[in-house]
């Protein structure tokens, strides 16, 4: 009995087969054939015999290749054909046949014998003894003879990478279920995603642009490629992995078991998350990287290599719905409804993908009551950083008046932000993040948070994006500041000029840099009107947003490191990981407060009740999953603190006068979680009802790029 019914699948790109896909499928047969790859045992404690040539040929990787690729050669179908056959004998290969057993010490010599064959320089290969080590032998070698130096390196890491990740320790199968946000985001880097997409590349037989690569949308290009393709996967294979192979590392279970709902239930989240990745990828590609292409102003040949790259991830996501609905190593009994759909447009297009949610009907309508109590603040803001134990600053009243003095000093007006943002309030995030600073400190806390809100504010980036021309004003020297033009300017050039005369040339340039990063990452945020309900509740952390307030809040703290604490200790792995895991408390604060203060104040509406019900639920959801993140980051915090940083403080023998300027930062970041949550539920800002302001829509490019704040600026 199947566990759910598959959902409608959102397929705007139809997919197309290769021409060449029949000689490919008898390619493949006989090369497997003639390198031995089938009719031998799993690898671990309890082995049994991978799929015999039959259940291979029923699997048909070649018709995978066909619709992934269906513009390439004959030649060039043939080798992606053995190299997808040969990954999913591998995966066969080194499957725990019990739930509870770690990968073996001899699937990990397997795997290590196997990333000897990936050279990139003229070393020779080890001799091959297994039929897998001949079948990668052989792959290799017809791969390097036609790939560019630079892609054969990038594919030498991506297949490592996905081998490794086959037997890392210990193993995802031996975990709980995981929350769905991480497990989506460690998916991306091990799911083989990336190596799918350097193989695409290769087809092109020409590297992207170094520049044009690491670019945002091709970024995100490529990690809503590796999201949807994980989801499709996912529901296609949930009762392969979950009742034969008796794996947990499923997308669809993780959901399941998270959120406490039926497969079908979770079946349905998970492909309204995969609708919103294939919306966001078609948005990309279709309105962000023309605009990148032109401001590269790249050749006709390179530009052509970047549409075609987006072309062939775009291809490969439809050819894999195609054939994970077609092959019978999956759940794909029955009918298989697919709702094609013309690519959604204009000011309505967040509501189309709103609408895509399913929703579940089903148990009695949500009363008022009901709806209030469940908006309740949960036990995340009483946890380990008690929100009790704040104090704010004795100087608060001065710092209230000197702050809105120099806002109308260099004409911040209040109603230049939005209309439930007060000057005062950042002087009390100041008196509240740095209760025991002098004047100049809080002075300086306050000023950069109500200038960087201006920055940040809606209504006016969409007449002012700030990147570049904001960052000319925080040269290295400040007497090389332009003159200025306009307030936000006005007001950028006295704060530089002011924070340089107080801080070592190195902290200098630590701050400068993360400023011109927030305003990097400011200038790339999406516009969404006051109040928008975030589509995803699954949606990964980094966002625009959220980076460019992790690198001004780190930007401040910073400000208060000693200038004896070795460089070492400060790029050392712990202390990256705790501005990592300090970034992401800030943030997932911020978003449990704000939808906490939307719970409260939308009541109910009787007469659309399944509308609101649906929604109730995706809020509900939403503060599960934010609430649960939450937790995981406060434990990680703590272990940070009284466990990794000891060692390290250990390690580079840190004089007395060091180890307390490093008590004192690290008390610092302490202070401003505690500080801001505080901040955060009295503040006003956060009722998020007020009458917006009349904009005009602009598309913005929403990123879900890794944040850089772990790097420690040099």
């Amino acid at each position: 009995m199947r566990p759910f019914e598959l959902p409608d699948f959102y397929t705007p790109h139809p997919a197309r087969l290769n021409p060449h896909v029949d000689s490919a499928r008898t390619h493949t047969t006989r090369w497997a054939r003639e390198t031995e790859l089938l009719h031998q045992p799993r690898i671990g404690p309890s082995a049994t015999t991978i799929p015999d040539e039959t259940e291979f040929d029923d699997h048909d990787y070649a018709l995978l290749s066909g619709y992934a690729h269906p513009d390439i050669s004959a030649s060039t179908l043939n080798l992606l054909a053995d190299w997808y056959a040969w990954m999913f004998v591998l995966d066969d290969q080194l499957l725990p046949h019990d739930e509870h057993t770690n990968p073996s010490a001899e699937a990990r010599r397997h795997v290590q014998r196997l990333l000897g064959f990936l050279r990139t320089h003229a070393a020779p290969a080890p001799e091959p003894n297994t039929p897998l080590e001949r079948g990668l032998a052989e792959l290799w070698q017809r791969t390097a003879a036609t790939a560019p130096p630079r892609l054969l390196r990038r594919l030498a890491a991506e297949t490592r990478l996905l081998l490794t990740a086959r037997v890392r320790q210990p193993s995802r199968t031996v975990t709980p279920a995981p929350n769905p946000v991480d497990h989506l985001r460690d998916s991306r880097h091990s799911s083989g995603a990336r190596w799918v997409a350097t193989l695409v590349e290769y087809t092109l037989g020409s590297s992207l642009p170094p520049d044009v690569a690491r670019s945002r949308p091709v970024r995100l290009l490529r990690e809503c490629f590796a999201d949807a393709l994980r989801l499709c996967n996912d529901l296609f294979s949930y009762q392969r992995e979950t009742r034969q192979e008796r794996k947990r590392d499923n997308t669809v279970l993780s959901i399941e078991r998270f959120l406490e709902c039926s497969p079908q239930r979770a079946a349905d989240i998970a492909n309204a998350v995969l609708t919103r990745r294939i919306h966001l990828f078609e948005t990309t590609l279709h309105s962000d990287l023309p605009t990148l292409l032109t401001e590269h102003a790249l050749p006709e040949q390179q530009r052509t290599t970047v549409l075609a790259y987006a072309d062939g991830l775009r291809d490969w996501l439809a050819g894999a719905h195609e054939w994970h609905s077609m092959s019978t190593r999956y759940m794909n009994t029955g009918p298989i409804h697919t709702t094609r759909i013309r690519q959604p447009a204009g000011l309505g297009f967040t509501t189309a993908v709103h609408d895509t949610h399913p929703v579940d009907n089903t148990g009695p309508a949500v009363t008022s009551g009901e709806t209030r109590r469940r908006w309740e603040l949960p036990s995340w803001s009483a946890r380990s950083h008690d929100t009790n134990r704040t104090t704010t600053n004795p100087l608060l009243t001065r710092l209230r008046s000197r702050t809105a003095i120099w806002a109308q000093r260099h004409g911040i007006p209040e109603n230049a932000l939005s209309s439930t943002t007060h000057t005062n309030d950042y002087a009390l995030l100041a008196a509240r993040v740095l209760p025991d600073g002098g004047e100049t400190e809080l002075a300086l806390i306050a000023d950069w948070s109500l200038w960087a809100r201006f920055v940040n504010d809606d209504a006016h980036r969409q007449r002012h994006r700030p990147w570049p021309r904001l960052a000319e004003f925080l040269p290295p020297d400040p007497g090389d500041i332009p003159a200025t033009t306009e307030p936000v300017e006005q007001a950028l050039a006295e704060l530089w000029t002011r924070t340089t005369t107080i801080t070592p040339t190195r902290a200098q340039r630590r701050f400068r840099q993360r400023i011109r990063k927030f305003l990097h990452h400011t200038a790339d945020e999406p516009f969404e009107p006051a109040g928008s309900e975030p589509a995803d509740f699954l949606a990964p952390l980094e966002t625009p947003h959220r980076t460019a307030r992790a690198h001004l809040r780190l930007a401040l703290t910073e400000l208060r490191l000693g200038p004896d604490i070795p460089p070492g200790v400060l790029r050392s792995p712990a202390m990256r990981s705790l501005r990592q895991v300090f970034a992401e408390i800030t943030a997932l604060h911020e978003d449990l407060v704000i939808t906490h203060h939307r719970g409260r104040r939308e009541a109910p509406v009787a007469a659309i009740p399944t509308p609101r019900r649906a929604h109730d639920e995706r809020r509900h959801h939403a503060v599960s999953v934010l609430t649960d993140l939450l937790h995981t980051r406060q434990r990680r915090f703590e272990s940070l603190l009284n466990r990794d940083i000891p060692e390290a403080r250990a390690e580079y023998r840190l004089s007395p006068t060091a180890g307390r300027q490093l008590d004192d930062y690290l008390d610092g970041l302490a202070h401003w979680i505690t500080g801001e949550l505080s901040w955060l539920l009295e503040n006003e800002r956060h009722n998020l009802n007020p009458a917006p302001a009349t904009r005009s829509p602009q598309h913005r490019l929403p990123s879900t790029d890794h944040p850089t704040v772990d790097a420690f600026p040099a």
